[in-house]
């Protein structure tokens, strides 16, 4: 086990704290350590008499701490609310042993355990294990998650769900993953609409016949089925595939794609603003000093007395104008950013703001 497992636990809130029946283990007889009298290890042995768990002397250790009710990364009991939505259980196999641990979905998002995370960890919709370093792929689970929520009248608790599997699923680059993200967004949406949960659930079940036609590869490209008549017919195929079954999920991208754009122009103007702010500041300091420098020396002009040295201070003020009115000429150069730099010759911008533009 590495050392990410000797990490503290830390404390959930409220509203991941489950309400479970406790009891004395000991004086009940129970299995469960944390005395849960709904933990799953009254009916694991059941269910699978033939899974060994692994071996545990951190967690596991603790008192009161059961693996399989409580959450590896806050200690406290999972929910087994609606199906157990709100929390996930490795079932890596470990050298013959299974692990079994749990953890809070909320949790482990939390401590970038979770979804799509960069760095040495590398999720893509994924979570990973503390105990036993395994990683998990969730869009099952996010699957089952969506099951899960047709079953469910309230539209407070299916939101909840729902927002928990976007961000599991958001950033994944899996081209199963981003298709199921933008179903359940959509989904989303249709709930904050005021969409009656039975038409919501309607427009996936069509999606779902509609997609017997169709089936994605290893790749993530698209393939037809064994359907001769879509096989031989090409044009039908290019046209089944060109047509969205979900106009509200494509309405649902391109409403993102625009203000991914517009946020992409507002900081590129804010970038450009600050580069040309801070050049032409720079610039106005530079001739203010110039302007400074030339009141100095023009007072220090002998009274037109000829000799070498009012010769010398006469070339030094003529110098000193000539270098200002160069300046001068460069700061209105300069100023043609006010068009732009989309409309600002690349010279300038290059001479004076630092800046390659590429043909």
């Amino acid at each position: 086990m590495n050392n990410a497992v000797a990490r503290a636990f830390f404390a959930a809130p409220p509203d991941e704290r489950a309400e479970v029946l406790v009891s004395d283990p000991q004086s009940d007889g129970l299995a469960c350590k944390a005395g849960n009298k709904k933990c799953n290890s009254l009916f694991a042995e059941a269910e699978c008499p033939s899974l060994v768990p692994l071996p545990c002397d951190l967690c596991c250790n603790e008192p009161r701490f059961c693996r399989d009710c409580c959450c590896i990364l806050c200690s406290k009991t999972i929910d087994l609310k609606h199906g157990g939505y709100s929390y996930i259980k490795c079932e890596a196999m470990v050298n013959g042993y299974i692990c079994g641990h749990v953890a809070h979905l909320n949790c482990a998002l939390r401590s970038y355990m979770a979804g799509t995370v960069g760095g040495s960890i590398g999720l893509d919709a994924e979570y990973y294990c503390r105990r036993c370093d395994t990683k998990t792929f969730l869009v099952p689970h996010v699957t089952t998650l969506l099951k899960t929520c047709e079953s469910i009248d309230s539209r407070d608790e299916i939101e909840k769900i729902l927002n928990i599997a976007v961000c599991i699923l958001r950033g994944s680059q899996k081209s199963n993953a981003k298709g199921l993200l933008n179903r359940i967004e959509s989904a989303i949406k249709e709930l904050k609409c005021g969409t009656s949960l039975e038409d919501i659930w309607k427009v996936k079940e069509t999606d779902t016949v509609m997609s017997t036609d169709i089936f994605h590869n290893g790749n993530g490209e698209l393939g037809p089925t064994n359907h001769q008549d879509l096989v031989d017919d090409k044009s039908c195929l290019e046209a089944v595939l060109s047509v969205s079954s979900d106009y509200r999920s494509e309405y649902l991208k391109i409403e993102c794609e625009i203000d991914q754009v517009l946020q992409s122009l507002r900081k590129a103007q804010e970038s450009e603003y600050k580069i040309a702010e801070e050049q032409l500041c720079s610039q106005k300091v530079y001739l203010r000093h110039l302007y400074q420098q030339l009141e100095k020396e023009r007072s220090e002009l002998p009274d037109r007395s000829p000799g070498n040295e009012a010769d010398a201070s006469l070339n030094a003020v003529l110098n000193r104008v000539n270098q200002i009115k160069y300046e001068v000429m460069r700061l209105k150069e300069m100023e043609e950013v006010a068009n732009g730099f989309g409309r600002t010759p690349k010279g300038v911008l290059k001479e004076y703001f630092g800046l390659e533009i590429e043909d």
